[in-house]
C-alpha cells in the first residue's frame, strides 16, 4: 500500500538522503582507490582517466535526462530509476578484475548520477519560494559533503577490515532500498507550485538551451561553479592519496581524520552561508554572489598552506578552512541557477549545470591531477600530486572573479525569469 506524503520537509529528508548516497558513492574511490591501484596494477594517470570518463558520461547524459525530466516522464520517475542504477553499478565495481572493466562500472555509476541534479534542484525550487530556495537547496546539498564524509570514513574503516571490493557492494546497497521507498511515499510538487503558476509552459530543447545560455547571470554562475569544481574535485579524489604518500598513513588513518573535516565542516558552512544569504537577499540579491566570491578568494591561501607545512595535523587544520569556506556556496549557487531560469525550465537548467561540473570539474579536475602528478613526480611520489594539487587550485580565484561579475547582472536576470514565467511581479 502506497502512503504518499506531500510534505515538504518530508521531500527535503529524503531528498538530502539522496544526495548523501550520490556523494558516498561517487566519492568511495578515492578513499579505495591505493588499494585499487595496488590490486590491478594501475598508474596515477589512469586513475586519473577514471574520473575523466565518470566526468564525460556525467556531462553528456545530464542535459537530456535533465529534458525528460521536465517534459516526458515525471521527476520522481527519473529519480528512481536513476538511483536504481547507479547503486547497483557502485556494487558491480567490487567484482571487476582489470581497468577495463572498472572503467565501465564507474560509467554505470555516472550514467545513473547524472539524473540526480536535474531532478532533486527543481523539486525543491517548485516547493520552496526564493526567499526559501538558497536554504531549502542548501539542505538538500548539504547531503554532499555528508557523503564524502562518510565514504572516506565508513569507507577507510570497510577497506582496512573487509578490502575495497567487499567496500564497494555494501556502499552501493542502500541506494536501491531509498529508491523503493521514494517510489512509495513520495509525492513530487506540481510544477510553478512555489511561485503560483497553475499553467506552465513549455519550450523546444534547443530554445530552453539558448535560452538559459544567453542569460548573462545563469552563463556566470555555471562557469564560476565549474571552475570551483576542478580544484574542489581534484581536491577531493587526490588529497587522502597526498596525506597517504606524504605522512604515510593508511586508508583507515585519514579516513577518519580527514572525512570529518570535510563532512562536519562543509555542512555548517552550506547551511549558515544559505542561511544569511537569504536574509540578506531579501535586502539586496547581489548577497548571494557577492558571499559565494569571497567564500572563494579565501580558499586559495590556505589551501595552499595546508599541502607544503610537514605535519599532518597541520596540514589539516589549514585544510579545515578551505573545508569552510569552499562549500559555503553550493546551496547559493544552485538557488541562483533555479532562480535565473524559467519554471519550465529549471530541470534544464540543472542539468546544463551539472554537464559544466561533470566535464570541466569532475572529469577534468581528477584527470588533470593525476597527469600532473606523474608529470611532477615518480611514480606514488607526494611532491608530485602536491605540485599537482597547487596547479589545480589557482581556478578557486577564477571561480571568485566570474561570481563578481555575475552579481552586476542577477537583479534583472532574476526578475526577467519571473517574467518569462508568468510569475506575477
Amino acid at each position: 500500500m502506497r502512503v504518499m506524503s506531500t510534505s515538504g520537509k518530508y521531500l527535503l529528508g529524503i531528498l538530502f538522503l539522496v544526495s548523501v548516497f550520490n556523494f558516498l558513492d561517487r566519492q568511495v574511490l578515492s578513499i579505495v582507490q591505493e588499494s585499487v591501484k595496488l590490486d590491478l596494477g594501475l598508474s596515477d594517470s589512469q586513475l586519473g582517466y577514471l574520473a575523466l570518463a565518470f566526468g564525460v558520461t556525467h556531462a553528456l547524459l545530464a542535459l537530456p535526462i535533465g529534458r525528460v525530466a521536465d517534459t516526458v516522464l515525471s521527476r520522481k520517475s527519473v529519480l528512481v530509476g536513476c538511483l536504481t542504477v547507479w547503486s547497483s553499478m557502485t556494487a558491480v565495481c567490487g567484482a571487476v578484475s582489470s581497468f577495463f572493466q572498472l572503467l565501465l562500472a564507474r560509467i554505470g555509476v555516472a550514467a545513473g548520477e547524472a539524473g540526480v541534479t536535474p531532478t532533486t534542484y527543481s523539486m525543491i525550487s517548485d516547493k520552496y519560494p526564493m526567499r526559501y530556495r538558497a536554504t531549502a537547496i542548501s539542505v538538500c546539498s548539504a547531503g554532499i559533503p555528508v557523503g564524502v564524509m562518510l565514504s572516506l570514513f565508513l569507507g577507510g574503516l570497510l577497506t582496512e577490515a573487509l578490502g575495497w571490493r567487499m567496500t564497494f557492494v555494501i556502499f552501493g546497497v542502500p541506494g536501491v532500498l531509498l529508491a523503493l521507498v521514494i517510489a512509495f511515499t513520495v509525492k513530487a510538487p506540481e510544477r510553478g507550485e512555489a511561485d503560483g503558476l497553475t499553467q506552465v509552459k513549455t519550450a523546444p530543447f534547443w530554445a530552453s538551451f539558448f535560452h538559459l545560455f544567453s542569460t548573462r547571470t545563469f552563463l556566470l554562475v555555471v562557469l564560476g561553479s565549474a571552475f570551483k569544481s576542478v580544484a574542489a574535485n581534484g581536491t577531493t579524489q587526490w588529497m587522502p592519496s597526498f596525506y597517504m604518500r606524504k605522512f604515510d598513513l593508511s586508508a583507515s588513518d585519514v579516513g577518519i581524520t580527514f572525512g570529518p573535516v570535510i563532512g562536519i565542516l562543509g555542512l555548517i558552512a552550506m547551511l549558515v552561508a544559505s542561511y544569511v544569504a537569504d536574509k540578506l537577499g531579501t535586502r539586496d540579491l547581489r548577497w548571494y554572489p557577492w558571499i559565494i566570491a569571497g567564500t572563494l578568494f579565501l580558499v586559495f591561501p590556505f589551501k595552499v598552506a595546508s599541502l607544503y607545512v610537514d605535519i599532518y595535523w597541520l596540514s589539516l587544520s589549514l585544510f579545515a578552512v578551505t573545508a569552510l569556506t569552499g562549500n559555503a556556496m553550493l546551496g547559493i549557487s544552485n538557488a541562483m541557477i533555479q532562480s535565473t531560469a524559467p519554471v519550465h525550465m529549471r530541470g534544464m537548467a540543472s542539468a546544463s549545470k551539472t554537464l559544466a561540473l561533470s566535464f570541466i570539474g569532475y572529469g577534468m579536475g581528477g584527470a588533470l591531477v593525476g597527469m600532473l602528478s606523474d608529470v611532477f613526480g615518480a611514480e606514488n611520489s607526494a611532491a608530485g600530486l602536491e605540485m599537482a594539487l597547487l596547479v589545480v587550485s589557482v581556478t578557486y580565484l577564477i571561480a571568485g572573479g566570474l561570481f563578481v561579475m555575475s552579481s552586476f547582472t542577477f537583479r534583472k536576470d532574476y526578475e526577467g525569469a519571473k517574467a518569462e514565467s508568468g510569475i506575477p511581479a
